[in-house]
């Protein structure tokens, strides 16, 4: 005999997974076909693999920028820091330039090809100056996963600051990192 499984309301869903505390990062690419940067907020971020390295990354299907996250483009991930809150924002926000006034740091995946600019013509993937980790690497799969594409990244170089706190977002809202945990 079929059992029937009660449907979890998505709202009721949505509270209950926000009890647990993220990263906030800033996934980043560029136009293949216009050089554009693209970048937008993300918080289903999460190591998948160490050999070879990868991570994983949840996009709400409706974004404008999923489409150009295609397997094998170049992406960066940036986690960011806690005093960068106001680009968490920047870059969830519709319709305006989300690099306007962004340091941004270009990194190719050889280590010691890395800029720091001003400017968007040079090669290299953008990521954000001043994060407290990164990662540079290429789209290996896409997987449709309901209301939201999964995409796996094969990682070719990451860093991070060591004495840089990651923002935390938690139930809906952008926290700063507990002095307790130091």
């Amino acid at each position: 005999m079929l059992s029937t499984m009660k449907m979890v309301d998505s709202t009721y869903y949505r509270q209950t997974v926000g009890n647990y505390p993220s990263g906030v990062t800033v996934v980043t690419a560029r136009d293949t076909e216009t050089g554009a940067d693209l970048g937008l907020t993300v918080s289903a971020f999460t190591s998948l693999s160490l050999e070879p390295p990868m991570v994983l990354l949840s996009i709400d299907a409706r974004s404008k920028s999923h489409p150009h996250l295609m397997v094998g483009a170049p992406i960066g991930v940036s986690v960011l820091a806690e005093d960068q809150l106001h680009l968490a924002v920047q870059f969830a926000r519709h319709g305006l330039d989300r690099f306007a006034g962004v340091n941004i740091v270009r990194r190719s995946s050889h280590r010691d090809n890395s800029t720091s600019i001003d400017g968007r013509d040079d090669v290299g993937v953008p990521l954000i100056g001043g994060a407290a980790a990164w990662f540079l690497g290429t789209v290996t799969d896409r997987y449709v996963g309901g209301d939201h594409v999964i995409l796996t990244v094969t990682v070719d170089d990451c860093g991070w600051e060591e004495e840089t706190r990651p923002l935390i977002y938690q139930r809906g809202k952008l926290h700063h990192w507990p002095d307790e945990l130091g």
